[in-house]
């Protein structure tokens, strides 16, 4: 039996801020698989997944920054 992994596990895992695990989890990602206390959990099974829908969310941000950055600056 593997061990599930919480929020903050993911964020030692994949490097990233808490903030944006949640969002992407919340946005793309798998259901967690339970509940350990209030902390929900995932599994090992669940990293790939989870991994994708950091990507989908990095893509999305560095959209929006490409379509910042080429609108006229409104003066």
């Amino acid at each position: 039996m593997t061990k599930p992994m919480t929020i903050a596990d993911l964020r030692r895992h994949f490097g990233q801020p808490s903030h944006i695990i949640n969002f992407a989890i919340e946005r793309h990602g798998p259901q967690p698989s339970g509940r350990v206390g209030i902390s929900r959990v995932w599994q090992e099974s669940d990293l790939p997944l989870i991994k994708e829908a950091l990507a989908k969310t990095a893509k999305r941000s560095s959209n929006a920054e490409r379509r910042a950055a080429s609108e006229p600056v409104a003066q």
